[in-house]
């Protein structure tokens, strides 16, 4: 796990162009060139935009506010993508040995694993990021045929979100992909868990935080996307019901399936632990035969240590923040959705 992460922080797209082969010890923010990079990729095409904008005439000043605002807002949206792309992968890293760990006796590991360097993969991972980058050209031929290219401030705009819509690609590409090794976990029956507490073993636990942060700042992403429709006649307002579709998605997809399947990976192995505590030829007891659990108490050996260990696996949380925060947070998505749909 640790060697096909080390592989995916140097390569991921949205990581790599930023970083440019550093050693993984190298910070961002510590290193001047790279925190320098990351400014001019991520406001670089915004301020220049600003810059080549601001002195035209043509444009009313109400619209050439929202168009600069529009692109500055690009320019913040770019930085947070290669920011969250850069701090979620360099979790992953520092917590990798958790999963090693937890792995190691697991006879299909290799499986489990395979999704991240299947995915690396110069090819596919280019994919996203082109369909995306077009998506705008396509839609703004669809809707505005040539008007476009005679109005440049909008062509500046496109260009920068074809930028902007590019990253979002390679970001959301990655926010697919590595869910899919906690969906394989659950055909592997020899993984490592504390038996007393298996949610809170370290390997889970690098995987439902690692899933869970991305979520958090996906739904903001979401609720973000909510505030243009206050404003009358938005620009690519028409398209903001699509993009706020994408965030809930995989809003949705990282935040609650990834979780569910942790649940699954955890229930599965509490279960089968408490099938051995307590196999049924020993404790299962028809409710009309009461009287029998008394001779059945003397017939099995342990039986008060067998029940206190029981009681603990059973009482043991199926996540390692519980479940109740799984449903606080599709109760939050929804009432997202409910303002949305309202505007």
């Amino acid at each position: 796990m640790t060697a096909v992460w080390t592989r995916g922080y140097r390569e991921i797209y949205a990581i790599r162009i930023i970083r440019r082969g550093a050693p993984a010890d190298v910070r961002v923010s510590k290193s001047r060139r790279h925190f320098t990079r990351w400014l001019a990729l991520s406001f670089g095409p915004a301020v220049l935009s600003i810059a080549l904008i601001v002195p035209l005439g043509g444009t009313d000043d109400y619209n050439k506010a929202r168009l600069l605002f529009l692109i500055a807002l690009l320019g913040v949206i770019n930085g947070g993508m290669f920011a969250a792309a850069i701090l979620a992968w360099r979790y992953g890293l520092d917590r990798a040995h958790t999963v090693d760990d937890l792995l190691r006796p697991c006879r299909r590991r290799d499986h489990v694993v395979s999704v991240i360097d299947w995915s690396i993969d110069v090819q596919r991972q280019s994919v996203a990021p082109l369909a995306f980058a077009l998506t705008p050209w396509i839609v703004v031929l669809i809707h505005d045929g040539t008007h476009v290219w005679t109005r440049f401030p909008f062509f500046i705009l496109l260009l920068n979100t074809t930028w902007s819509m590019a990253t979002l690609g390679n970001v959301s590409y990655w926010l697919v992909m590595p869910p899919i090794m906690v969906m394989r976990l659950r055909a592997c029956t020899d993984i490592l868990l504390r038996w007393h507490d298996p949610a809170r073993t370290a390997g889970i636990r690098t995987f439902s935080e690692g899933y869970a942060y991305p979520a958090f700042f996906l739904a903001l992403g979401a609720f973000g996307v909510t505030f243009p429709g206050l404003i009358d006649h938005p620009i690519f307002g028409a398209y903001l019901p699509y993009i706020y579709g994408l965030l809930i998605a995989l809003s949705l997809w990282i935040g609650v399936l990834a979780q569910v399947n942790i649940y699954l990976v955890v229930r599965q192995f509490r279960l089968r632990l408490l099938d051995g505590l307590a196999p049924d030829d020993l404790f299962a007891l028809s409710a009309l035969k009461p009287s029998k659990i008394l001779g059945t108490i003397g017939e099995i050996p342990q039986l008060e240590l067998s029940l206190s260990a029981y009681s603990s696996i059973a009482s043991s949380p199926s996540l390692p923040f519980g479940t109740g925060t799984v449903v606080q947070y599709v109760a939050a998505l929804v009432g997202s959705l409910a303002g949305f749909l309202l505007q």
